[in-house]
């Protein structure tokens, strides 16, 4: 948690406010007193996103599914004003980690989590269905862990039973792919055994690591959903008989909440969590109850790593699971079905077209506002080779430093088993200093987007997840384009100007274009290869040391730079396309050089010839 700034409210309503949890670009989520000092979470939307009439519909709706759920086993609403300018919805505050982040951290579930899990989450829907709704978006991120049991949250595209026709007819699956039954995939009608199915696919996740349809694609999960048997042989008995029936593809042969209480009691195990999971769910009370008493605001800075075995853990992992008990994060992020009817989405699938891509500010969304809830923001946000960097502290002291990187296509690492906006998380190590996590765009241009975290010692990869999180959940709600002028270079694809006939004369066959990012193509020919792509760099009239030889091409200066070694193998032609300040400009660069063991004389010439097919295609300098 972080503490409120002079733009957060003192109070909303007649609750006091105490920290920010988390901010997202759909709103904030902060931590509240009651007049009898109870913890909430209140979820507070931007003002500047209230102006639509669906949108207040949509939080109205919201507001009373959550209002209509009551119980031991779920998150009770408190309080909400959907009238008021920055509309805000108000949860009792559940301290405890996901069923996400504990099975992630500790492993898969023991017989007794596991029998204290299913009577949990049956008590719930029983609550849940009583009310006549269906929860619809069931999964281990909206479960929270107490010590009395699991909490279910998150409400935000709960419905009716009678009015799930109209709300499906649109075509629009909403959910999350790996969690979901096969009707609900389909978007036919749900019944409260839509949910059943769901329990019984989070049971095997606890029970096994993963979910049992798990896939490197969207499309194909659901279709592992739709058509597969899953493999249950690792949950253990007696859970793999419970698993195997709510997993019936037909509705009508799945058991019910009750039945799946009767079956419960009949287990022969004590329902109790693991040890590490009675202690993390102790750190994040702690850490609430720091916030609430005011020490989290005093702890000096030469006390942080005393401290931080009790008070870390939880302020870098409590966005995950608090966040999502506010009965909200589905609510940040929504897509919309045919005109007039606007349908909430639990993770909308992120989708870029190829023009936006070459307009997205990668350092934009590594800014404090995007990625500030995972650690104190260093300020500064640089660019590199491919995105951009920056560092973040934690509250042990620990610096991270964190690279976001852009390509285009896919991605070879393996699935770790987590999804992040229906994307399969992929990484080559769960735990390491050196980390990577990414994703791959699953419509639209196919996009892998990866985060890359280092440090002195210990484990980033939960810090690689969670930044990549932060920047998916911004992308999939408002992506930060650059305003850039018509006759930007950036707007241009470069693959996409190039000539095929040139490329052969130039490198030789096969001449094969791929494009790396969105402002870099690569072309690779029998004896030869080029990288051709657009860059704001120092402007090439203002390098001091080593001056290049400039040459006039089709009207325009261009600076050359040879490599020479025997022979002219290698050639950087630079066209400087558009000054972008006084010290920087918008550059096209080509680099042609010979490859294999020989070295082949005349890179220039063949650079030459590209260039002089591409002039004309230019902004006019």
């Amino acid at each position: 948690m972080e503490p409120l700034t002079a733009e957060d409210p003192d109070r909303l309503g007649r609750y006091q406010m105490l920290a920010v949890i988390g901010r997202g670009g759909m709103g904030q989520v902060l931590l509240g007193r009651a007049p009898d000092g109870r913890l909430i979470a209140v979820k507070q939307i931007h003002r500047n996103l209230t102006g639509s009439p669906e949108f207040r519909a949509r939080f109205h709706r919201e507001v009373v599914a959550s209002q209509q759920v009551t119980g031991a086993y779920t998150a009770g609403v408190v309080d909400a004003d959907a009238d008021a300018e920055s509309p805000w919805l108000a949860s009792e505050y559940i301290a405890g980690p996901s069923l996400q982040e504990a099975v992630t951290r500790y492993g898969a579930f023991t017989p007794g989590a596991l029998k204290l899990l299913l009577t949990g989450l049956a008590m719930a829907l029983l609550e849940i269905h009583r009310t006549g709704l269906v929860h619809r978006d069931l999964k281990p991120s909206n479960v929270l862990l107490t010590n009395d049991g699991p909490r279910v949250i998150d409400f935000g595209i709960a419905r009716a039973m009678e009015d799930d026709v109209a709300l499906t007819a649109t075509g629009a699956v909403i959910g999350s792919p790996a969690y979901m039954s096969p009707e609900q995939a389909e978007c036919r009608p749900l019944t409260a055994a839509s949910d059943v199915f769901s329990l019984g696919v989070i049971l095997a996740m606890a029970a096994t690591g993963a979910s049992p349809f798990q896939g490197t694609s969207t499309p194909q999960i659901l279709y592992n959903v739709l058509y597969t048997t899953p493999d249950t042989r690792a949950v253990p008995e007696p859970f793999r008989a419970v698993v195997d029936a709510c997993l019936a593809k037909d509705p009508a042969q799945r058991p019910t909440p009750d039945q799946l209480l009767e079956a419960a009691g009949r287990m022969a195990v004590e329902p109790v969590w693991p040890s590490r999971v009675r202690r993390r769910i102790a750190e994040y009370t702690e850490e609430s109850i720091s916030w609430a008493d005011g020490t989290a605001r005093t702890v000096p800075v030469a006390a942080a790593e005393s401290t931080s075995r009790r008070f870390a853990p939880a302020r870098i992992a409590m966005v995950a699971g608090v966040v999502a008990a506010l009965v909200l994060t589905a609510a940040f992020a929504w897509g919309t079905g045919v005109p007039g009817e606007a349908i909430p989405m639990a993770d909308p699938p992120l989708a870029l077209t190829a023009a936006e891509s070459r307009l997205l500010d990668p350092c934009a969304l590594l800014a404090p506002d995007v990625i500030g809830e995972v650690g104190k923001h260093s300020g500064v946000v640089k660019t590199s080779t491919f995105g951009c960097a920056t560092t973040l502290a934690e509250s042990s002291g620990r610096s991270v430093d964190v690279d976001l990187d852009f390509y285009v296509g896919a991605d070879d690492k393996p699935a770790l088993g987590t999804a992040i906006g229906w994307m399969p998380v992929l990484g080559s190590h769960k735990e390491a200093r050196l980390c990577g996590r990414s994703v791959v765009t699953q419509s639209g241009t196919p996009l892998s987007i990866s985060v890359n975290t280092s440090t002195d010692k210990g484990d980033t990869c939960p810090v690689a997840e969670r930044v990549l999180a932060a920047v998916v959940r911004r992308l999939s709600v408002n992506p930060p384009l650059k305003d850039l002028p018509a006759d930007s270079a950036f707007r241009i694809d470069p693959c996409g100007i190039l000539d095929r006939k040139v490329n052969l004369e130039a490198l030789g066959d096969p001449a094969k274009s791929e494009t790396v990012n969105a402002h870099l193509c690569t072309v690779s020919g029998g004896d030869w290869f080029m990288n051709f792509g657009f860059s704001e760099k120092t402007r090439p009239d203002q390098i001091g040391g080593k001056t290049k030889e400039t040459r006039e091409i089709g009207g325009r200066t261009v600076y050359v730079d040879d490599i020479v070694d025997g022979v002219e193998w290698r050639c950087y032609l630079d066209v400087m396309v558009r000054p972008s300040s006084t010290t920087k400009a918008e550059v096209l660069s080509i680099d042609v050089h010979s490859w294999g063991l020989v070295k082949r004389e005349g890179a220039c010439a063949r650079a030459t010839l590209v260039l002089e097919s591409v002039l004309a295609k230019l902004p006019p300098s």
